[in-house]
């Protein structure tokens, strides 16, 4: 038996339609007298049109909407419903007016981008499609998964396969050159990871250890550490140790002066912070960076010439945006990196140990644990776990720079270039075509 009072009645309309009972909730609310000449009457109006449409009558609950929406034209959800209905029934104009409405009234309502991310690809807008499909996603990662209905659920995986599509035809299109020039056999490692980074093939890690945090490289063989002769410049940089530890030395007279920081820097509260505790915004490892994230730090290079030039000297892995990296690291007595793993194993990263207390410590990768000696290279796959430590009472200091992995050829370093400057800028550019749907 139906309730008798409105307010009973509209509860009552409320749990039958999430039992999903909508013809039923459209022949509880027909019997409010007030639904049919009061559209003011926002709850009931958008049930009832709700039921309309789930049962058939589409363009009757659009009308009502629209309605509602006039009386209530400042009302994010009410917007946000129209658009959804105009997207279902194949109305894409009207699907992304509704949707930049609720979006300029709710900027980080990932449900309308979503609306606005199909509708666009519905009338023939590719990219601006995917910006908004895009950015529906990152909006979304704030939300628990578990809570977001079903419908939701389905639309943010298809705009995630939209997007990884896009992004994989994007990796593949920027490898045609180095192809061109170097031939199919040079880039076919990178078309392999560029499928996995898309999502399109499933990753096989040759080692359990090993899993870089950013761009996997397949086939490349197992290896932790590297011998310091198997790199033809090694005697130079060598040779460069005594002037550049005492450059080292000077700077550490005035570590604050000469620019040393903590390296890992983390805001409080952060899943990262909490993984990198014991030194994150601690001068318990710090550093002075020559290199970060490929640009120069002109007055580290500028107060330490020796390490410059050596820098210089010796084959960085230079690509815009992400490397060379070149730093001394200080980690004090006591101190622990805790294991790790490095972003690309087409990268290798080398030590100069500078200065090396006794019984200082080591460094551990994958199973393979090695200790520094001053003046000699240590040369690494960062991309296997990693960790390091300092046992001893005073502080250990090495020069920190990377290289390329000599497996890789001539041509496999150009496509590697070419797939991270690709990546790099994939996000900002879909990003930047979202706009303001409308």
């Amino acid at each position: 038996m139906q309730p008798a009072s409105p307010a009973s009645l509209l509860e009552y309309a409320r749990r039958l339609a999430s039992q999903g009972r909508w013809p039923e909730v459209r022949e509880c609310l027909a019997s409010l007298a007030t639904v049919g000449d009061a559209p003011q009457d926002r709850d009931t109006g958008l049930l009832l049109a709700q039921s309309e449409f789930a049962t058939g009558a589409v363009e009757t609950a659009r009308t009502r909407l629209e309605d509602l929406i006039r009386s209530h034209p400042e009302d994010a959800p009410l917007h946000y419903e129209a658009a959804a209905m105009a997207l279902d029934a194949g109305h894409f104009d009207a699907a992304e007016a509704h949707a930049a409405s609720c979006i300029r009234l709710s900027p980080n309502h990932f449900g309308a981008w979503l609306v606005a991310g199909f509708a666009r690809a519905g009338l023939g807008e590719r990219d601006r499609s995917l910006g908004a499909l895009l950015r529906a996603i990152r909006l979304a990662e704030r939300a628990d998964p578990r809570r977001l209905p079903p419908a939701i659920r389905q639309g943010l995986s298809e705009a995630s396969r939209r997007v990884r599509q896009r992004l994989a035809e994007v990796l593949d299109a920027s490898l045609d050159p180095v192809a061109r020039e170097y031939g199919e056999a040079d880039v076919a490692r990178l078309r392999k990871g560029a499928a996995i980074f898309a999502g399109f093939a499933p990753p096989s890690f040759a080692h359990p250890l090993w899993r870089p945090g950013l761009f996997y490289i397949p086939d490349l063989p197992v290896r932790m550490f590297f011998e310091r002769e198997e790199f033809d410049w090694h005697a130079l940089a060598e040779a460069a140790y005594p002037a550049i530890r005492g450059e080292l030395l000077a700077c550490l007279e005035d570590a604050e002066a000469a620019g040393f920081s903590p390296y890992v820097d983390h805001a409080e509260g952060t899943h990262e912070a909490q993984v990198w505790a014991e030194v994150n915004r601690s001068r318990r490892w710090s550093s002075l960076h020559f290199f970060r994230h490929g640009e120069p730090r002109p007055a580290a290079h500028a107060r330490c010439p020796a390490t410059s030039a050596m820098l210089a000297a010796v084959d960085l892995q230079r690509i815009p945006g992400y490397g060379p990296e070149a730093m001394f690291s200080v980690l004090q007595p006591g101190a622990r990196i805790p294991p790790h793993y490095g972003s690309v194993n087409g990268r290798l990263i080398v030590h100069l140990p500078l200065v090396v207390p006794p019984d200082c410590g080591g460094l551990r990768v994958g199973t393979e644990t090695r200790g520094w000696e001053e003046g000699r290279l240590l040369i690494f796959d960062d991309s296997f776990q990693h960790e390091a430590w300092n046992h001893s009472d005073a502080v250990r200091t090495v020069l920190i720079f990377d290289t390329w992995n000599p497996a890789l050829s001539p041509g496999e370093r150009e496509a590697t270039r070419a797939v991270l400057i690709a990546v790099q800028g994939f996000e900002a550019a879909l990003l930047g075509e979202a706009g303001v749907p409308g």
